[in-house]
């Protein structure tokens, strides 16, 4: 009997043992689940916070996107294709739950590739600005001086003109001293209409170095008391102003810029002379040289 107590007393111990270190296995158990859970927990937190995160760095990515700006098209199309690439990314961090801890870490590696290729194009960007900055102010320094090249052009230009204009005029053969008178058949000299035969016009050309030398033909133009230009050929035409007009006289001389007089008759023939005041012009190179009259009674 004595060792049948003995075995159940020692029995009992045992199951007190057993039930002893079950009941600390399930608390350290229990324990160790409380953990875990509260791990994940805290975990899923973290996580929802870097997908926030995530998505508020990839939306400010964009905008530092949408202000870059260059007048390169094929940056510009660069930039097109990587806003595209933000966006899809963007879709994707929405998509994916705060405890995939193996995409959301995969993101944060996208973003930072994004962010790397943008401060890539921001240098280049700086720098093709820098180069059209420079070229600007290159094309602004050609334009003066191609606007004072064309400046000095123009003064170069107006003072040829002026002087060609100068040598133009100084090189007209000009007159003075022009007379006329009437003249009878005895070549003397008359106021008389009915004793002229002749109107007889003398004009001096003064010298002049720098006209063009060589035969010049002398024109008179005699217009009678009423107006009309007197002819012994109604085929005795010549140049003024790009205009052929009838001449009564004319005679060929050979100028060398030296003074020179010289006279040219008028001759009416068997035409009765008025009375009156007769107006003679006369014209050399298409140019009025003198002008002057006689009054026949």
């Amino acid at each position: 009997m004595e060792e049948l107590k003995t075995t159940n007393s020692k029995t009992t111990t045992t199951l007190k043992v057993i039930t002893g270190i079950l009941c600390i296995a399930v608390i350290v158990l229990g324990a160790l689940l409380y953990l875990e859970s509260k791990s994940k927990k805290e975990t899923v937190v973290v996580l929802t916070n870097d997908k926030e995160n995530l998505i508020s760095e990839l939306n400010g990515l964009k905008q530092e996107y949408a202000t870059l700006q260059t007048n390169n098209d094929s940056i510009n199309q660069a930039l097109l294709q990587e806003q595209e690439k933000i966006e899809l990314l963007l879709e994707k961090v929405k998509k994916t739950e705060a405890g995939n801890l193996q995409k959301i870490r995969a993101y944060e590696k996208e973003l930072g590739t994004l962010r790397a290729i943008m401060q890539n194009y921001i240098v280049q960007i700086d720098s093709l600005n820098t180069i059209n900055q420079q070229l600007i102010s290159e094309n602004i320094q050609i334009k003066e001086h191609v606007q004072e090249i064309t400046r000095r052009h123009d003064e170069v230009t107006q003072r040829a003109e002026e002087l060609t204009t100068k040598v133009q005029e100084g090189s007209i053969i000009k007159s003075r001293g022009m007379s006329v008178q009437g003249i009878t058949k005895k070549d003397k000299t008359t106021d008389r209409a009915s004793r002229t035969s002749h109107i007889k016009t003398c004009i001096t050309l003064v010298e002049n170095s720098i006209a063009q030398r060589g035969m010049k033909t002398v024109y008179i133009r005699v217009k009678d008391p009423d107006g009309i230009i007197l002819t012994t050929n109604e085929n005795n035409l010549f140049d003024v102003d790009e205009e052929q007009i009838i001449f009564s006289a004319a005679r060929d001389i050979d100028y060398q810029g030296t003074e020179i007089e010289l006279c040219i008759y008028y001759t009416f023939g068997d035409v009765k002379v008025a009375k009156g005041v007769y107006e003679v012009t006369a014209y050399m190179g298409g140019k009025l040289i003198g002008t002057s009259q006689v009054r026949l009674k």
